[in-house]
């Protein structure tokens, strides 16, 4: 998944969002969480050009010109999980954030507190 946002320091401003979470561990490379606590994850920062987004258009999510936009890669497995971790970074970001799923689908990212029915994620083993 790849998750975009007008904030040049967006990679900086979603590790200082996850580093008071102890399920993610900060290194050099990213952010990373593995298996035990959580989905396994992994967020790093990439380079994307404009020519890897000519022809894309992102449909009704509002999210502008993605040529102009920081980029990172968001590695989960779990929908539940990258829903709960959006959720997370979008609270404490000053600009919107969206997620661009593999189907080239854009998804607007909003703050838990606009959910207020949402529940954290729940590993299967304790559900």
């Amino acid at each position: 998944m790849i998750v975009v946002s007008e904030d040049v320091s967006l990679f900086d401003n979603v590790r200082a969002a996850l580093r008071s979470d102890s399920r993610f561990t900060d290194t050099e490379e990213g952010i990373h969480r593995d298996s035990s606590v959580a989905p396994l994850t992994n967020i790093y920062p990439i380079e994307m050009t404009a020519a890897e987004w000519e022809g894309w258009e992102p449909g009704d999510s509002q999210m502008p010109d993605a040529t102009h936009l920081s980029a990172l890669i968001f590695e989960s497995d779990s929908p539940a999980w990258v829903a709960e971790v959006g959720a997370l970074v979008a609270r404490t970001l000053q600009t919107p954030i969206w997620f661009v799923d593999a189907a080239d689908v854009a998804w607007s990212v909003r703050s838990t507190s606009e959910y207020p029915n949402a529940r954290p994620f729940q590993p299967e083993s304790a559900c």
